[in-house]
């Protein structure tokens, strides 16, 4: 036995459960419904007649939602799965009496996540290229996509165990998920905003998630963005691992 036997089972289990809801057409669209009303609302109505960057709108648009979609999915399939299995399906209590390390469980539950939010990322990035996006193949994208998962998943992680109802899991998508998507820099530099609001906006990860998925290399801006997703992950992650070795029903 390793800390993390019991990780694939528990990553499987998840997997098993979001195949068969992406096997009803309707989920798929129903979660590309907010994504293309932004891109066609905004995307495409002014995507060609704004220039943000010396580029269109377009292409300032696109990673931008790729970036909230990636956080949506990624915390809210983590923290509303972990939510309704304490509280309604009693599963979750079964996952921490099984005999696996709470290093396999947090392994498990956030690589779910990330799956899921790399999943919407990817259709919003696609349904971008289709619109007309076209990206500098790079190595950025990728990385910063599978950093923000791991990031935002771990963070659904211990909020789904933090929160003692449903309507206490909302307060939190509520109060930080959607206002981190609307003013991290998703519709808008940053450097639009006066510098008293700017300012503790981008010690939020989302900022630094939509920094590093508009570059185009590897240089400086894209290098400092990366390493701070990469703390923000580690932090979680450890945090993440720390409410699940500590957790008391």
């Amino acid at each position: 036995m390793t800390p993390l036997s019991g990780a694939g089972p528990i990553f499987w289990r998840e997997m098993q459960l979001y195949r068969a809801k992406l096997a009803r057409p309707t989920f798929v669209v129903s979660a590309l419904v907010t994504p293309l009303m932004y891109l066609v609302v905004f995307g495409l109505g002014l995507g060609r007649q704004v220039r943000i960057d010396g580029g269109d709108y377009l292409t300032f648009l696109v990673p931008g939602l790729m970036g909230m979609a990636a956080m949506h999915n990624a915390f809210t399939w983590v923290a509303s799965g972990i939510n309704i299995a304490r509280f309604y399906h009693r599963t979750w209590q079964i996952i921490m009496l099984a005999p696996v390390s709470p290093l396999a469980v947090v392994a498990g539950t956030v690589a779910a996540g990330m799956a899921r939010g790399l999943f919407a990322a990817t259709l919003v990035g696609l349904v971008g290229l289709a619109a007309g996006w076209r990206p500098d193949p790079t190595g950025v994208i990728p990385l910063a996509l599978l950093l923000e998962t791991a990031l935002f998943a771990a963070l659904g992680l211990v909020i789904g165990l933090k929160t003692r109802s449903t309507e206490e899991h909302t307060t939190y998508t509520n109060f930080l998920i959607t206002p981190m998507g609307f003013f991290c820099g998703t519709f808008f530099p940053l450097a639009s905003l006066p510098s008293w609001l700017s300012a503790p906006l981008r010690l939020l990860p989302l900022t630094h998630a939509n920094i590093a998925l508009r570059q185009d290399g590897f240089n400086e801006a894209a290098l400092t963005a990366l390493g701070l997703l990469a703390l923000f992950a580690a932090l979680l992650l450890g945090w993440a691992g720390r409410m699940v070795s500590h957790y008391r029903e």
